[in-house]
């Protein structure tokens, strides 16, 4: 085969390939109807949210005896690898912009229903009888010191907000040596809970609330805020799938959310109406 035979097969081999996986290796979001009982809600929600959802869960099914509802929690970032593969909750309830905003991106969401409906607080958190004696932000930079997990940035809203209070502090270049990155924000919990880091950064409540069997809930505490989590709480964000086969169905459970008042909530009193002030990180 000649030079330009070669080089006319490799450039259609290219084409083929981004035409399969798009732009940027993501897949095109599919498109067409889903069939699903149109009396059934599915929301997704990240696995520290299960008590919010749950609440607003009883409160539909009150208001609505003759319909059911299904909850499936996970990690913020499997639920965004699972909606990017193709499926479809009726509603996705996720906690910072990262993941949310991924998929809104890639087509997946509907951004015009996104609501806020809560919002928790970046804290330090150290394990169980806190060994390193960490009280503050400063003493992040102690000698005694020696691991500091924090979820991936970029990859996760938690590893994002943490990186961006770390750098607003002064300290993300100088903390670099200590810094334990994993890929989720439940591996921060588990690292903290068994002592293999000194410190971790996690969403208050989420300790209290991502805590199971193999975490005990006395193991992890948390210390302090960052340095400006009063101004920068993370919110909770709600918001349709753009293929749900019922949305109208999706907005009543919408507004219960808004509505719930559960006790687990930091921050300021939830919107009503979808924002713009959105950060991109």
């Amino acid at each position: 085969m000649g030079a330009c035979s070669m080089i006319r097969v490799l450039a259609l081999a290219a084409f083929v390939s981004l035409l399969l996986t798009g732009c940027g290796g993501e897949t095109t979001p599919r498109t067409g109807p889903v069939r699903r009982d149109p009396n059934h809600l599915v929301v997704y929600c990240s696995c520290a949210l299960l008590p919010l959802v749950e609440a607003a869960r009883d409160e539909f099914l009150s208001e609505n005896p003759t319909k059911s509802l299904a909850v499936d929690s996970d990690e913020p970032s499997a639920l965004k690898q699972r909606v990017h593969d193709g499926e479809v909750p009726d509603i996705l309830v996720c906690l910072g912009e990262t993941e949310i905003g991924d998929l809104e991106r890639q087509g997946h969401l509907d951004r015009g229903s996104r609501r806020s409906v809560g919002m928790f607080v970046p804290v330090i958190v150290v394990p169980q009888g806190n060994p390193a004696e960490v009280g503050s932000l400063d003493d992040l930079l102690l000698d005694r010191v020696k691991s500091i997990a924090v979820a991936a940035p970029g990859m996760t809203s938690m590893g994002t907000d943490a990186k961006h209070e770390l750098e607003r502090a002064g300290l993300w270049s100088e903390l670099q040596d200590r810094l334990s990155v994993k890929e989720t924000s439940l591996g921060v919990l588990r690292a903290v809970s068994a002592g293999e880091a000194d410190a971790g950064i996690l969403y208050d409540p989420c300790p209290r609330l991502s805590v199971g069997e193999d975490i005990p809930l006395e193991s992890v505490s948390p210390v302090t805020p960052l340095a400006a989590a009063a101004e920068r709480s993370a919110r909770i964000y709600a918001e349709v799938h753009k293929r749900s086969p019922n949305a109208l169905l999706a907005q009543r459970f919408l507004r219960i959310l808004l509505e719930q008042n559960t006790g687990v909530l930091a921050g300021e009193p939830p919107e009503s109406e979808p924002t713009d002030e959105v950060e991109e990180f």
